[in-house]
């Protein structure tokens, strides 16, 4: 399911995300910027467009999961595609993190939500695109076959996903994240739904009519 929505309030906001909201560097700021504006070029959008969400299903293991994320836009033909924007790669070196870094984050997530297209605009020190590259999902995997092992990582992910799952209980929502010190917190939160309000009472009204 693909929805165009305004934000629900009900995002955990990272200590990462927090920092740059309420003290953005320079640098912050221009790359976000770089980034909108590159959005709101191919997708033909104002800035006041409303974000676009999709809800998912995935299979890893033994585990079956619904999720919920939020991607850069749908093209003219309907179909989602991410948008990312990155410094001209000049030198071996700059391809070489590009595909260890860049490129392994951005197959990851399309990967995990279903994503098969990204667009990436390549700019120069000014901010200007110079360069625009597609690529699927799967020619992402095979770029950087070298460098990186998707079933090593789908492996790690299926193992904390595993040790999650024994852990919680049903009914309760939790947190997870990760803690930058090669540890990851697992914990109950609470007053918060990332359901909104109206699709609960909607649900509501359809499980009385039965």
């Amino acid at each position: 399911a693909v929805v165009s929505t305004q934000s629900t309030g009900d995002e955990i906001e990272t200590e990462e995300k927090k920092r740059m909201r309420l003290n953005p560097s320079h640098r912050d700021e221009l790359f976000q910027y770089y980034g909108h504006k590159f959005e709101e070029c191919v997708l033909e959008v104002d800035s006041n467009a409303p974000e676009v969400d999709i809800v998912v299903t995935s299979k890893l293991g033994r585990l079956r999961y619904l999720m919920a994320a939020e991607v850069d836009g749908l093209k003219a033909d309907g179909k989602i595609v991410e948008l990312k924007t990155h410094r001209l790669l000049q030198t071996e070196h700059h391809k070489k993190l590009f595909r260890q870094s860049k490129l392994l984050n951005t197959f990851l997530q399309c990967y995990i939500a279903g994503i098969e297209e990204t667009t990436f605009g390549f700019r120069d020190n000014r901010g200007f695109i110079q360069n625009i590259k597609y690529h699927n999902t799967a020619e992402i995997e095979s770029i950087c076959r070298n460098d990186w092992n998707k079933n090593d990582m789908i492996s790690f992910l299926n193992q904390i996903m595993e040790w999650a799952v024994s852990i919680v209980e049903t009914g309760k929502i939790y947190h997870m994240s990760y803690t930058g010190k090669d540890s990851i917190e697992l914990y109950e939160v609470e007053n918060i739904s990332y359901i909104p309000s109206w699709f609960r009472t909607h649900a509501k009204k359809i499980d009385d009519a039965w």
